[in-house]
């Protein structure tokens, strides 16, 4: 007997998508996942632009994850022409990334993912019965948007955040209140990291083999070579060379593979293979979590995110701290264009995202190509709805659509 399930548009996901499965008994006959949205053509649009130009232009290709590639494209100019950044910078950034990650991760966590395992369809609706959980989500949110905003200038698309650095240096106060901030939702992040502990998973195997991360699996860490777990490293000039983009026939978003697999990025990743890399602060939370790392259910994505909280919130700290010790210290470095091409990879919220540019001697770009965490999701999330379908094809079509939708948000695409 065929079934065809249709999930016309994703909801409490940070894109747009929409997903189609056909079945016949048990088995997955066709799987069609499409992340939709115009065409925006950045790629195009950097071309002939100034270097500077460069990192205000693509930070609008997200609005939540605007850092990211403000910052990939900072490193990949800075690549090009061949500029170290001070330790202060690099800091500073560090520092950013912090902010970045508390505000997406708690966006999607408490506002996206929580309400599917609390029985509620929004969390307007949770907020009714829960108000302390909600406003606790709030609060964590609220101090990413903050140090975004004290680093970058705005909460969103910040200006100060250039090629070379920033346009300002903090102040001593402002930085003892990124520490205060910092520490003060410690327990709130700690609570939130026992909270999706505790939260009931459905049991589902990926049968996606690989995993991509940056060599340092902490998101706020540097790192200019690439890791997948099957004991591959590659640089971040061989980018190109092991992932590979194809234009998928029913989506916007292009699909990816590595060595012609799918693969996946993101939290659950990075926390698979983090633990060696990371504070006895959040080693000491891990072990006493029920859920364990390495996993390969993909639904743990979301208690991935509370532990990355975890520990960027106590590196954030040693980051103000040491920022404090270097001042006064100038926020930029000076940039001397070249007929050079240049590459920026960087861990943000959904996995890896890759920036390449080349330029012409007065500093214009010649040409982009720049590879977003969902391209690369697309295949890795299509294996994984066709074991959830075929593992949950007794489930009626409106318990197995759920499954899906909770499956597909864990990887917020």
């Amino acid at each position: 007997m065929e079934r065809e399930l249709k999930v016309n548009h994703l909801t409490r996901v940070e894109g747009h998508g929409a997903v189609e499965l056909k079945l016949e008994g048990s088995q997955v006959k066709e799987i069609k996942l499409s992340f939709t949205e115009g065409p925006r053509f950045f790629e195009f649009i950097t071309r002939e632009r100034l270097f500077s130009e460069i990192p205000k232009i693509v930070s609008r290709i997200c609005g939540i994850c605007y850092v990211s590639h403000r910052l990939a494209a900072a490193k990949a100019i800075e690549d090009a022409f061949k500029t170290e950044v001070p330790e202060a910078v690099e800091l500073m950034r560090r520092l950013l990334i912090v902010g970045e990650f508390l505000e997406s991760h708690a966006l999607h966590l408490y506002f996206l993912a929580l309400p599917d395992y609390m029985g509620y369809g929004s969390v307007v609706e949770m907020a009714k019965d829960y108000p302390n959980v909600v406003r606790r989500g709030f609060k964590i949110k609220e101090v990413g948007n903050r140090i975004m905003k004290l680093l970058g200038g705005k909460t969103v698309h910040g200006e100060a955040i250039v090629a070379g650095g920033f346009t300002r240096a903090p102040e001593k106060e402002e930085l003892e209140l990124v520490i205060d901030w910092l520490t003060e939702i410690l327990p709130e992040l700690e609570a939130t990291t026992f909270l999706f502990d505790s939260l009931e998973y459905f049991e589902l195997e990926s049968p996606v083999e690989l995993e991509v991360s940056l060599e340092n699996p902490v998101p706020s860490e540097p790192s200019d070579r690439v890791a997948v777990s099957n004991g591959l490293k590659f640089t971040k000039q061989e980018f190109e060379h092991f992932i590979k983009e194809e234009v998928s026939p029913y989506s916007t978003a292009k699909r990816s593979t590595v060595n012609g697999k799918a693969f996946r990025i993101g939290p659950l990743a990075r926390v698979n293979r983090g633990e060696d890399f990371y504070t006895e602060e959040t080693k000491e939370v891990l072990s006493r979590l029920k859920n364990r790392f390495p996993s390969k259910n993909p639904l743990l994505a979301n208690l991935a995110r509370a532990v990355e909280m975890v520990e960027l919130a106590h590196r954030g700290v040693k980051y103000a701290e040491r920022l404090i010790e270097l001042l006064p210290f100038e926020p930029k470095a000076e940039l001397e264009p070249g007929e050079f091409g240049g590459y920026g990879v960087k861990e943000a919220p959904r996995g890896v995202l890759y920036h390449h540019y080349r330029f012409s001697p007065s500093g214009h770009c010649t040409g982009a190509n720049i590879v977003t965490p969902t391209a690369q999701l697309q295949a890795c999330i299509e294996e994984d709805l066709k074991a959830l379908a075929e593992k949950f094809s007794y489930l009626p079509d409106s318990q197995l659509k759920k499954r899906a939708e909770m499956l597909i948000r864990a990887y917020d695409p």
